[in-house]
């Protein structure tokens, strides 16, 4: 007989506690790895997020540098001092949503959209204007200084070259923008000026031969066109090419106007000025005088700085020290009757200087007044503001009684 059988098979045992921690440990490890990963990927996406680039610019304080070490003199006796005239700049950059959050808290910083920065041309018609802006400026600072010291100066120029074309006037189709006049009925045009002395005896309707020279170097060619004079009013010198002043009515890359606005008066009419119907500006100006000075602006642009190559010059040439020994920092353009215009930016030139420990500084006496409370502000008591409304202001606020000039 069978006996039944009997299972031998023992009990299923316990699970071993160790393994079930270890694989607790590694699914904790895991959700860390992946909520890590997570934290990072967005933490990588709020940082493209805030470092995207936006439509608006940043004007912010720029650097404080040395004039005089960048000038250089030939055909005088020229001095070193202790103490450096200083010229200020301001940086430009455009916002990222982090950046643009900083520009909005800090006074010093001014927030634009990119046309107020660089005007409707775009930034690199912008750039191109402002170096011209900068040479013209250390041109007319050169005259400025060496007039005020008593040597000889006056500006040349290779002919007035042609920067717009009025299309309702006589030269549409004879002029090209880039071409430079050199003569107007025999007359010479040296300088935009010289516009106007061919002119003389003209009326609206006469009709001129202007001689024109088109194209650069080897392709350069000699033109002569039969223009019909259109008319402008006496008062309104707007767009015309009689202008005797050399700088451009070009307004700054960062948004100032060129002018302030007139007010509204009623006037007489006047008799209307024979007129070419182009805006022009000097072909390769140059200062002729027996002292010869060079200016290397390094990367700066702009006219801003002109007021301080004016002094720099003015220092270089005299043997005490302008600045009584100590750095002062400058800024106003430099007009060519030794006015100081005013400029832009100047509350993050305030900053700028403010932050290099300079504790003077000499700005455009005409700059507005909502902008000189801001500059105040700024300034605190760590920088004396001085107005100065011309280089012989600004010579006699540094060096009062004025500077030994030779001879």
């Amino acid at each position: 007989m069978t006996s039944p059988s009997v299972s031998t098979a023992e009990p299923p045992s316990e699970p071993d506690v160790d393994a079930v921690e270890l694989e607790a440990r590694r699914r904790r490890r895991r959700r860390r790895w992946v909520w890590g990963g997570v934290g990072l990927v967005v933490l990588a996406v709020i940082a493209g997020v805030l470092f995207i680039p936006t439509p608006y610019y940043l004007f912010q304080p720029g650097s404080v540098r040395p004039a005089e070490t960048r000038i250089d003199v030939t055909g005088a006796e020229s001095y070193e001092t202790d103490g450096d005239v200083l010229f200020t700049t301001v940086y430009v950059d455009q916002a990222t949503l982090a950046t643009l959050l900083r520009g909005v808290l800090d006074d010093a910083v001014e927030v634009k959209t990119e046309e107020e920065v660089y005007g409707p041309d775009g930034r690199d018609a912008s750039r191109q204007v402002n170096q011209q802006r900068m040479d013209l400026s250390k041109l007319i600072a050169t005259k400025v200084g060496l007039e005020y010291l008593g040597y000889p100066a006056e500006f040349t120029a290779r002919g007035a070259r042609v920067l717009g074309v009025n299309e309702e006037g006589g030269s549409v189709g004879k002029l090209r923008v880039g071409d430079v006049i050199t003569s107007i009925d025999g007359h010479e045009v040296q300088l935009p000026g010289d516009i106007q002395v061919g002119l003389q005896g003209k009326a609206p309707g006469d009709v001129v031969t202007v001689t024109a020279r088109r194209g650069d170097g080897d392709d350069a060619a000699t033109v002569e066109e039969q223009i019909t004079l259109g008319a402008a009013p006496t008062e309104d010198d707007a767009g015309t090419s009689t202008t005797q002043s050399t700088t451009t009515t070009t307004a700054p890359a960062t948004g100032a106007p060129a002018d302030a606005a007139a007010p509204t008066t009623t006037m007489a009419p006047r008799a209307e000025r024979p007129v070419l119907g182009v805006s022009v500006e000097p072909a390769d100006p140059s200062v002729e005088s027996p002292v010869h000075v060079a200016i290397d602006s390094g990367d700066v642009t702009g006219p801003s700085a002109g007021l301080a190559w004016a002094l720099a010059v003015v220092d270089r040439l005299t043997p005490e020290s302008l600045t009584d020994g100590t750095d002062v920092a400058v800024t106003g353009e430099i007009l060519s009757d030794g006015t100081v215009g005013p400029i832009g930016g100047i509350v993050q030139k305030v900053a700028a200087v403010k932050r290099a420990g300079v504790s003077t500084f000499l700005y455009p006496a005409s700059t507005d007044e909502a902008e000189q409370r801001a500059m105040r502000e700024v300034a605190g008591d760590d920088v004396r503001l001085v107005p100065v409304g011309t280089l012989k202001e600004a010579v006699e606020a540094l060096h009062p009684g004025g500077v030994q000039k030779p001879g």
